[in-house]
This record gives structure tokens, sequence and C-alpha cells, in this order.
């Protein structure tokens, strides 16, 4: 086999054990370098696990059975070489890469130190960096991510204790700050790593309910740690129509929302299909959340378009896909949709959205066009809780809801 992934799996997996994507273990004793590296090596596709101190390392390598160890070099040099010596004594059959100051003649000796000692040595990472600098260091190592060959059920995740949001930035195209965030779900799965809602699915209407309760539960209290000493943030949750046809749960969100003065507006996300099926249900629920002061935002608006006639209920968003939003810059027919979309929320009161703006040209489009907000990777992809709060929250520090 040629494939460097699956050679060096072989020589690292245990007995019973088998890795769908790459493990690394990240070593180093600041909580804060480790954290970062952390989530971007799991935004790449790995599985990650943290080690503070020197002591742990052999536990740690053992229990967790890494392809990859991230040494940082802000450890004592002594810890470092100590580190090296001790995957090199315990046959350590994974990669090492060292990360620290950028082409320091320390970080090059401790690099040639583990070559010397056999190890299978990165080149090793200097700082800063940018995401294509550890791309790039590890582009011979990472796999293709392989998909779940079933959906993951969404009861065992639950139950497991896989589930968790992570929240991609809305901004106010016409200030460039900061209005909100939209909640998506994961799976951390412990074999295929990080899941996104394509790869799993409730086998029952019971764990529909299950998992809307958790989605409500955890945005909440997100939401007041967003906000806290910190101007107001707009939130969106992604729920299923079932979720609506339940008066019941609709009255118990509702009555979970925090009384915090930087809680701006909460919407609740459901597809344009969903609208145009059963226009009578989101009638019923639009009208029973405006009571809470709760929009509704309807994603997929050009899906279809039968659902344009029911006006007499509230519509707080409406929002415009990738698809007609890339390459929209230089597409007449894709700006034609867009302004189509445009023309139906000025008439039911509505904001837009541009989801998926990937290019600067196009971003500069939908903002002539008059779009209010804007999502895609232009600004941020999803991230943890965690990484949002620190990044997003710290970069807007003046948004205004």
């Amino acid at each position: 086999m040629n494939d460097p992934f699956f050679f060096d799996h072989q020589k690292t997996a245990q007995f019973g054990r088998r890795h769908a994507v790459p493990r690394v273990c990240v070593i180093d004793g600041k909580p804060h370098i480790r954290t970062f590296l952390a989530e971007t090596l799991e935004e790449l596709g790995f599985i990650t696990w943290q080690c503070g101190r020197m002591s742990d390392v052999r536990g740690a390598v053992a229990d967790f059975g890494p392809d990859l160890v991230v040494l940082g070099r802000l450890m004592p040099e002594s810890d470092v070489t100590k580190t090296l010596h001790l995957l090199a004594s315990d046959d350590f059959a994974g990669k090492v890469m060292l990360f620290g100051g950028r082409a320091s003649l320390a970080l090059l000796a401790l690099h040639e130190l583990g070559e010397n000692s056999g190890l299978a040595m990165l080149p090793p990472l200097g700082t800063p960096f940018r995401d294509g600098d550890l791309h790039e260091n590890l582009s011979s190592f990472l796999p293709v991510r392989p998909a779940p060959s079933l959906p993951i059920d969404v009861g065992e995740a639950l139950r497991n204790g896989w589930l968790e949001l992570w929240y991609e930035p809305k901004i106010d195209l016409r200030e460039m700050s900061l209005r909100g965030a939209d909640a998506t779900t994961r799976i951390r799965h412990p074999y295929w790593g990080i899941l996104s809602p394509a790869s799993f699915i409730p086998e029952d209407d019971s764990d529909l309910r299950a998992l809307s309760e958790f989605v409500v539960d955890r945005v909440m209290a997100d939401w007041v740690y967003f906000t806290e000493g910190r101007r107001p943030i707009e939130m969106t949750v992604h729920l299923p129509k079932e979720a609506l046809e339940s008066s019941d749960f609709i009255d118990r969100m509702c009555l979970q929302l925090p009384d915090h003065a930087a809680l701006a507006r909460l919407t609740v996300e459901i597809s344009s299909p969903d609208v145009s099926r059963n226009p009578a249900l989101v009638r019923t629920a639009a009208k029973q959340l405006e009571a809470y002061n709760v929009g509704i935002s309807i994603a997929d608006v050009m899906a279809e378009s039968s659902w344009v006639d029911v006006v007499d209920f509230p519509i707080a968003e409406l929002q415009v896909q990738g698809g007609f939003i890339n390459g929209c810059a230089d597409d007449r027919d894709k700006q034609t949709a867009c302004e189509m979309a445009l023309s139906i929320a000025e008439r039911l009161g509505a904001r837009t959205i541009a989801k998926g703006i990937e290019q600067t040209a196009d971003c500069r489009a939908v903002c002539k066009m008059g779009f209010d907000l804007g999502q895609g990777s232009l600004f941020a992809k999803p991230m943890e809780m965690h990484k949002f709060a620190r990044t997003m929250l710290r970069r807007h520090p003046a948004s205004s809801g």
C-alpha cells in the first residue's frame, strides 16, 4: 500500500483498534496553545487528544494510539528532548511534528534529534503560521476523510454524549460586523471524527424530539455565554418541522429564553419545502412564536415557490443558498434569481441572508444587490462554541443588534 496514512495506521494500531480518520496527540504545557492546535487539526479531519505534562505522555500515547504527535517547543526544552527520547524508546511508529519559533536553530536541532533517534519527523511548523502552512506540512499524511458506511443513529449519539453545537457567524453586510450566530449540530464520533448533519439521522419521532430538546437547551446556555459583557447578538436554531407540530415544545423553548439584556432576537430555521407542504402548520407555529418575539427563517427559498403566496403569517428572514450566491458576481442568471428573492422578501417584510459566500467579488455583488446579512467561508466556517467566542466575538466587539 502506498497510502501513507494506511501504512502508519497499520504500524500504530493496537489489537482490536481501527482508525477511520487519523488521530493526533497535541503535547504542550500551555492550555490555550493545545486548544488552538487541536481545533485547527480537527478542522482538517483529525481526532485529537491533548496532553499538558511530560509525565502523562506515555499513558496518552498508549491509551489514545495516535498516528501523529504534535510537540510544542514552548514546553521547557529539556521536556521536549525527554519526550522525543521517550517516544523513540517506546518504538512510536507514527509521525512527530515539532511546533515553535519560526526556523529557530533550537527547533531545527530538536528536529534533527528526533530523526537521529529513529522517529519519523514531519517538517517543523514555525510560528506564526497560516492554515495553508499546516495543511502543506501534513499533505502527505492526511487521508481523504471517509464517509460513514451507514448514517449515525441520533439516539446513539445522544446516549453517548457525541452531539455538540457549532456556530457559523452571520455578518451584517452593511457594517461588516457580527450580527449573530447560526447554530448547527455536529457529532464528535470516536471512530469517524467530526460529522455534519448529513451523516446522521434520527430513527423515530422520539429521537427527533430528544434532538430538538438537546439543541434548544444547548443554544440557550451557549447564547448567554456568548453575550456576557458584550453587545447583543442574534441566534438562529435549526429545528425539524416535527418540533413545530407540538405547541408544548414551542412553549417550552420560548419559556427557556434567557432574561438577558444582550440577547437579541431568536429565529427558528425551517426549509422552504416544509413550508410549501405544511402551510397551515407553519402559519400556526409562526404566530405562536411571534408572541414570544421569535421569528421564522426560511431556508432554500429558491427550492420551491408555491409557499410565497402564503403571506398571512410573519417571516423574519429569507435565505438564498450558496448555489445562487457562488459566482453571482459574473452570472446574470444568478443575479436575476437573487433579485427575485429580494423582491419576495420586501413584499413579506423579511430580511435577506446570502449563504455560502466564498469570494470577495460575490460579497460585493450581494452587498450591491441589497442583501442584509451574509454567511460563508469568506467570513468563517462553522466552529465549536469556544472557538466562536474567542475568534468572532473578539474580532467584532462592537456588533449591534
